[in-house]
């Protein structure tokens, strides 16, 4: 059990109705906001005891450089899609681990700034890719306004305590017009994969949630949009990202299939987002 737990309002929708969506014997516990949708935890493990866990696993070694190969072919797709968007400038990646999506924003026409939780990430990919990486959170570190031609926040929003302080705080430092990028697994998709008996069958295991874990938000389609709009940002783009490579041959047939069906749906439906395993979408301020 973990002792001064957190109780928290939605992240998308503040203080709304909502039900208990699972209870895992702790003093965690994961509930579903009756207004958005979003699945999220609360209460909640201390921040504390969630940073710790994001440096012992991300920080540098041999697990950091696994994920960092497992997601280079999605990476490598995020930034030639970036880089259409935006031409250079100042770029700032939130949560950036080791670094490597710098290597594909390259001097001059790339100034390369980062946020990393883990001291030992923060400096390999300051070092490593000629960055300035502060170590921390975007909120503790005060950047000039509108400073950032465009900030990236990739595969991490399920671990922020609170998204609409962020993005507010990004507003504040994107250049008018500058743009917002935030991929993250379709809620639909990550909880049919994560929890049941697709799960089991993949997994060998009911669940792969655990409440008092770092993952404590995991947001809808729409209630990504209503959170960007109501902090001053219009989505313009949305993209479907490559899943993380696997040493199953199968499974990267799967999800090579699964990524062509869900790019048809969204040209009907930004709810079916929803069932992709991740996606992109880029905001305007």
């Amino acid at each position: 059990m973990i002792d001064g737990v957190e109780i928290v309002n939605c992240p998308v929708c503040g203080a709304s109705p909502i039900k208990i969506w699972m209870e895992d014997g702790k003093l965690t516990h994961y509930v579903k906001c009756g207004e958005c949708g979003t699945i999220y935890a609360s209460p909640r493990a201390p921040y504390s005891v969630r940073s710790a866990w994001l440096d012992s696993t991300f920080g540098l070694g041999e697990n950091a450089f696994q994920n960092a190969d497992s997601r280079r072919e999605a990476l490598a797709q995020e930034a030639n899609l970036l880089k259409y968007h935006v031409n250079g400038g100042r770029f700032l990646d939130v949560g950036c681990d080791l670094g490597h999506l710098f290597q594909w924003f390259p001097d001059p026409s790339w100034e390369r700034y980062g946020v990393e939780i883990s001291p030992s990430a923060a400096e390999f990919a300051a070092k490593t890719y000629s960055a300035k990486v502060h170590i921390g959170t975007i909120k503790n570190n005060a950047y000039p306004e509108a400073f950032f031609d465009l900030v990236t926040m990739l595969d991490m929003l399920y671990y922020v305590d609170d998204p609409q302080s962020d993005f507010h705080e990004i507003h504040r430092i994107l250049k008018p017009g500058g743009k917002l990028a935030i991929e993250i697994p379709g809620q639909g998709y990550q909880l049919l994969r994560s929890r049941g008996i697709v799960c089991w069958l993949l997994e060998h295991r009911w669940t792969r949630f655990s409440s008092d874990s770092s993952y404590i938000n995991w947001i809808s389609p729409s209630g990504l949009r209503r959170l960007l709009k109501s902090c001053g940002y219009e989505i313009r783009w949305k993209y479907i990202i490559n899943s993380p490579t696997s040493s199953l041959a199968w499974r990267n047939f799967f999800s090579k299939v699964h990524n062509r069906v869900s790019k048809l749906l969204i040209k009907w439906s930004f709810q079916s987002l929803t069932w992709a395993p991740k996606y992109m979408v880029i905001a305007q301020k």
